[in-house]
Order: structure tokens, then sequence, then C-alpha cells
């Protein structure tokens, strides 16, 4: 018997291949992102190895075909052949642009539709150069809960955007059934982005209704400035829930990174501060009070430069975790071949030591098509 994993495999080939034989309009189906991670790591005196696989899938067709339908696949651990690979449905969205001839879209969307204070948008929006910080997703965070950005929003509901005829702003208004809370929970949202030569910046707020005695609250900020003589700063500080109600309020709310980089001539220095929220996405993280600290000696420039690599020295602080305090040493490599950017990279940690469990290596392949 063919098992759930082979046929939606097959199912995806198949929309893949046959999709734009059967489409009227001209749609175009892209592969905005496609990655692949296998972690491998010693546990019970064995090396074992588990391989994220992530891909989104993108039909859209600008005015004429009226929208944008987003399709992710994900496996955690593609190994093991009894584990379900989820093909589902991420996000649609139809869009109204330039309402009244004035600088204002509207877009109707449903599902998971965009990250707050990553600084991933910038690029996109904008065409800037990236300026996100690497120390986020799986390989930074295998276990537990996987930081990008202070707030995702998701659910179903309306956007209004609207550049206020300045190509250095974006404003957007969110009204949506929240999904991370489920049904007759309401969310609003407001946040703006700024993008000059050498500042950028994004900032949101929301809050959540009927939530809680008062409602529940958040908001966020991302900055990033660029000195112009090799030196860079990136933060990103914000609370992603805050119930007034029940709450005091405190540094267990925050979301915190603090990011300086010294860029000279193909040679970086990075420090990365990041303190661990009480919660994120509308959950608790478990992580209360838990602190990374971690410093990249980087040559070259990741996924922009044919090679890169360096070294990095990460510490981290629990207080909820059984080794309360951990410090690992990781030399890494980047190379970029035919538009597929690899990435190599072996933990050693240092204390606590043990000989069973010292190593741990990611080989990470990510591409668009």
């Amino acid at each position: 018997m063919i098992s759930n994993k082979v046929l939606q495999f097959i199912f995806l080939t198949c929309f893949i291949i046959f999709f734009p034989v059967f489409t009227t309009s001209p749609a175009d189906l892209l592969v905005p992102s496609m990655e692949l991670i296998t972690r491998g790591y010693l546990r019970g005196g064995a090396f074992h190895l588990a391989t994220l696989g992530a891909i989104d899938i993108s039909v859209a067709g600008g005015y004429k075909f009226g929208g944008n339908l987003l399709f992710n696949l994900e496996n955690e651990n593609l190994e093991d052949i009894t584990s379900e690979t989820s093909l589902a449905f991420k996000a649609a969205s139809v869009t109204i642009k330039d309402m009244f001839s004035l600088p204002i879209n509207m877009t109707y969307y449903t599902g998971e539709i965009e990250e707050f204070c990553t600084g991933d948008k910038f690029p996109d929006y904008f065409g800037t150069q990236p300026l996100a910080t690497h120390f986020q997703g799986y390989i930074y965070f295998p276990e537990g809960v996987r930081y990008k950005g202070i707030h995702t929003i998701a659910g179903t509901g309306l956007d209004i955007s609207t550049t206020f005829l300045s190509e250095s702003f974006l404003a957007d208004f969110y009204l949506y059934q929240d999904a991370h809370l489920g049904t007759g929970k309401y969310s609003t949202d407001l946040r703006g982005m700024l993008n000059l030569n050498l500042f950028k910046l994004e900032a949101f707020m929301g809050i959540t209704f009927p939530a809680g005695t008062f409602g529940l609250y958040r908001t966020g900020l991302m900055l990033f400035y660029k000195t112009g003589t090799g030196g860079e700063f990136f933060t990103q500080i914000g609370i992603p829930r805050w119930d007034p109600g029940t709450e005091n309020f405190d540094i267990d709310l925050f979301y915190f990174l603090f990011e300086p980089r010294v860029v000279l001539n193909g040679f970086s220095i990075i420090l990365t501060l990041f303190w661990h929220p009480k919660y994120y996405l509308q959950q608790l993280t478990g992580e209360l009070g838990s602190v990374d600290i971690n410093i990249n000696f980087l040559f070259g420039q990741l996924e922009r430069t044919p090679l890169s690599g360096g070294v990095e020295s990460s510490l981290a602080f629990s207080t909820v975790r059984e080794e309360q305090f951990k410090a690992i040493l990781s030399p890494y490599l980047g190379v970029i071949t035919s538009g597929v950017f690899w990435n190599f990279k072996l933990n050693v940690k240092l204390f606590p030591f043990e000989l069973a469990e010292i190593l741990e290596a990611f080989i990470g392949v990510k591409a668009e098509f």
C-alpha cells in the first residue's frame, strides 16, 4: 500500500507539472523558498541524522490571476519513512490595487501572511541588500521555539496598505480573526516601514480582543543603521504578548535581539545578544529567562559571495533546561553554486564536556526558482 508521504509527493509533482496546462490565464508557478537541512548529532553513543525539508510553492498571476496562492511542504525528519509529510495550504490572498486611483491597496487574505520585524521585507519591498540577522531558524534553534521576527500575521482578514506617494515608506493596517488563538478571537495591527539610505525602521503595534480582561497587546521595533565607515547596527525589541489584566509589565515579556557588526574589507565581527521572551506567537515559550550570546568571525558575506566562512562562539544560559549553561565553538563554510547556497557547520560542545554528545553537524541547502 502506498504511504501518505509518497502520495503527497506524487500530488506535489503532478501539481507542478500539469498546473500550467489547465490554467486559462497566465499564472506564475514559483518556488520562493526551498530548504533542506540535515542535522547530525551524537545521542546515546550513536550518531543520528535528521533532515528538515521545507518548500513553499507560490501560484501568482498579477492582475490577470487576481491573487496569490501559497502551499507549504514540510517535514522535520525525512529519514523516518513512517513520519507524515505535511503538504498543506499556507495562505491565499487577493489584492485590489490603487483603490480610487490613490496609492492604496486592499488585500483579502487567509492563512499565514506576514512576519513582522525580521528585516527580510526590505529586500522584497524596497530592493535593498539583505540586512536581517542570521541568528534565526533551524540551525540556531533545532529544538524548542524556532524564532524568526517578533510577530506573524495568521488568520482571515483584510490588509489596507499605502505608500503615501513615497518610495521610502510603507504602512499596513491589518484586521483579522487570529489563527494563533482560534475562532472568535480578533486582532488588529498597524505596521510601518521606513527605508532610508543608511537607516531602516520597521515598527508595529496591535491588540487582540475579546481576550483577557482588557485585551492582549503587542508591539515591536526593528532598527538597522549603517555608519558608512564599516559599522552596522541591527536590533529587534518588542513585546509579543501582554495581558495587562493578569500580568505585571516586566522584562520577562520582552523579545530582545541586539547585534552590532563591524565590516572591514570582507571580514566581519558580529556580536549577537538574544533574550528569549515569555510569549511568542501568542503562546508560552517555556524559555523564560533564557539568554544567548553569539560572536561570529566571518570572512566574505553569507549567501552573497561565492565563498564565505568563519568561526562562531556561542554561550547559552537557560533557567528551564537541565543544562543551565552551555558553550559551543562552531566553524562553518558557505558556498554558492549555480544559484544554490550550501551551508556546512560543525558545533563542538565545550561545556558541559560530554564525549558522547560533543559534536553536532549541519549541512544546509537553500534555493529558489
